[in-house]
């Protein structure tokens, strides 16, 4: 089974570790983490990805805004993009669809919800 990417873009190194561990319970993924927009454009230029995960506030661009650059950037449309975010279920979901992700997930992360998503995401 090949090795599944996941590049998440999260400045905050606690939510970075934490999403780490999570994913760590799924066999077969590794995280990569970027720190800001520019990192993650760095990374998605290199190729390989399989799912991004995007915080909200980041350094140097809204998360909202890099899914259209890194897209831009070669990263394949049938890459699944989401939104992390700490913001209301209603506000993630308006933030997501305007940004083009596919869909969105809430802080604080719920384990083996985002578990399942993962699944999903990721078949």
């Amino acid at each position: 089974m090949t090795a599944r990417k996941i590049l998440y873009v999260e400045d905050d190194p606690v939510n970075a570790l934490l999403m780490q561990g999570i994913v760590e319970l799924r066999p077969g993924c590794s995280v990569v983490v970027a720190r800001n927009g520019a990192e993650a454009r760095r990374l998605v230029a290199l190729g390989g990805i399989d799912l991004v995960l995007c915080d909200l506030r980041l350094p140097d661009i809204a998360g909202n805004e890099l899914l259209g650059e890194l897209r831009a950037l070669g990263l394949p449309a049938d890459v699944p993009a989401l939104l992390v975010t700490a913001e209301s279920e209603a506000v993630a979901a308006e933030l997501s669809q305007s940004g083009g992700f596919d869909g969105h997930w809430t802080k604080p992360l719920d384990v083996a919800a985002t578990l399942r998503s993962l699944e999903r995401w990721l078949a």
